[in-house]
């Protein structure tokens, strides 16, 4: 499958590596979100590549091009309007060379987009995907281009969290939480699909796209009523089809991934806990760039040794199932390298956070029901939805 990045914000992720412990009591604080002005590489527009969009045309014999909404590695995203209803949409335009017969053989982005729009319109989580409106083919000096129109969407999580100093208020990452396990109870349940991509720019705000440098000033009570919906589902992948091994972004990977073993829904599990303490704490979990300190590591040793010491030893029976599992472990399961490195533990890593101590417990137990080693032992998203951690919130 090929793995189509957002591209409704910049590529890039930048976290702070050191969290701030401020408390917010007071109730009448706001925060400034943005969009950054990132403009597309110029040298993407070539054949094969971007196709050259003017503000004004008209796609379809519908949709007329109102302005530049973002881009991705494998595509430009414009707002637009429908001229028959005077509804707006995102279209998405792929690059010419996913038109092509070899492309379209494993990319499957418009199907599984279908898939969500069509399984059950009726379910608590259809309405926290970010659905497709419309497709058509358009033929340019660059090539053939899948355009998909889908529904047009605010600002996005990570633009929201780049206006906090460092952490989010505790109220908002439960909200954002339970929206988004809606929205993989959804898929997983009712469609059979993984998403594997779980990453800030990919959940955004219910409301028209932000222009380009944008700023817009949000009061805590505006927050408090954000709706958000998943989207980008161009890594997306049927529990039924077998997908690619290597998923999902770095330092959110699942074990399971790393070690070459089977996975399915529950590396979507995974990779919520880490975005979930991301957001908590204005800090990565995990970090296997760390390797670089320790010679005898590579990212992945880094990586799995991290998790090791935060969670303890790796069962042999998980261990067996992976196909790298030799290159990072015993065959009594002891890590190769980095054993010991890294002792924590989650209540280890919140207890820093004076903010979170009303929460503390029930927060690390939310965490470590997400973070299990063993896929097996981890909840799914329906039973995340009855935890204690998230009763009462919207």
């Amino acid at each position: 499958m090929l793995k189509l990045l957002s591209p409704l914000r910049p590529i890039a992720l930048s976290w702070r590596s050191t969290p701030s412990i401020s408390h917010r009591a007071a109730s009448n604080w706001s925060v400034t979100v943005g969009l950054p002005a990132t403009p597309e590489p110029t040298e993407c527009y070539k054949p094969g590549g971007y196709h050259p969009i003017r503000i004004g045309e008209v796609y379809n014999n519908s949709y007329r091009v109102v302005r530049r909404l973002g881009w991705g590695r494998y595509s430009t995203v414009w707002l637009v309007q429908n001229i028959r209803d005077n509804g707006y949409g995102a279209m998405k335009v792929l690059v010419g060379e996913l038109a092509t017969q070899k492309a379209l053989a494993v990319w499957d982005e418009l199907e599984i987009m279908k898939t969500l729009r069509d399984t059950n319109p009726h379910a608590p989580g259809h309405s926290h995907i970010c659905h497709i409106l419309d497709n058509f083919t358009y033929e340019g000096p660059h090539g053939k281009h899948i355009c998909l129109v889908l529904e047009p969407m605010g600002f996005s999580v990570l633009d929201i969290y780049c206006g906090f100093k460092a952490e989010m208020p505790l109220f908002l990452v439960k909200r954002i939480s339970k929206q988004l396990l809606r929205a993989l109870q959804y898929m997983h349940d009712d469609c059979g699909i993984v998403h594997t991509d779980l990453k800030p720019d990919n959940i955004l705000t219910i409301g028209l796209p932000p222009e380009s440098g944008q700023k817009k000033e949000m009061t805590q009570s505006e927050l408090s009523r954000l709706m958000f919906k998943l989207t980008d589902f161009g890594a997306a992948n049927k529990v039924s089809k077998p997908g690619p091994q290597l998923i999902q972004p770095e330092k959110l990977r699942a074990p399971e991934v790393i070690i070459g073993a089977p996975w399915d829904t529950k590396a979507d599990i995974w990779n919520l806990g880490c975005l979930v303490y991301e957001l908590a704490t204005g800090d990565v979990l995990f970090n296997p760039h760390t390797s670089k300190r320790h010679k005898d590591m590579d990212h992945a040793a880094a990586h799995l040794a991290q998790i090791e010491g935060l969670l303890g030893q790796f069962p042999i029976r998980f261990l067996e199932q992976g196909r790298f599992a030799g290159h990072y472990f015993s065959n009594e399961g002891r890590l190769l390298h980095g054993s010991g490195l890294f002792r924590s533990s989650i209540l280890d890593h919140l207890q820093r956070l004076r903010y979170l101590q009303d929460d503390l417990n029930t927060t690390a137990d939310f965490l470590a029901r997400t973070l299990a080693i063993d896929p097996q032992r981890r909840w799914s998203a329906t039973r995340l939805l009855e935890h204690e951690w998230l009763h009462g919130v919207d």
